[in-house]
């Protein structure tokens, strides 16, 4: 019984390691507030008042866009960004994104 609940948890563990995921920064070197840890998987996120982003497992395609709610212009991000820190500097304000999967 041990065993089959230690190899339940590695298992589980595993799928979240290689499961991509988008954190940001309010500072330029994913320094300063750390957002919320989302998911990629293609859901609207709020980017308002941050400036740095990280995807977190395997490689994500990032795609960010002035207005709220994923609308106007838009700038695209990856895929090969995977677990480095990245200096959003599109010379415009960003106020949401949008992450997938590579």
């Amino acid at each position: 019984m041990r065993f089959t609940i230690s190899l339940l948890a590695a298992v589980l563990l595993a799928i979240q390691v290689n499961a991509q995921q988008f954190t940001a920064w309010t500072g330029t070197t994913c320094d300063g507030d750390e957002g919320a840890i989302a998911p990629c998987d293609g859901t609207c996120g709020d980017f308002a008042g941050r400036h740095s982003f990280e995807v977190l497992g395997s490689s994500g395609i990032v795609t960010f866009f002035e207005g709220g709610d994923c609308t106007g212009k838009d700038f695209v991000f990856g895929p090969d960004q995977d677990s480095q820190c990245i200096h959003v500097n599109t010379g415009t304000a960003i106020n949401s994104y949008r992450c997938t999967r590579a």
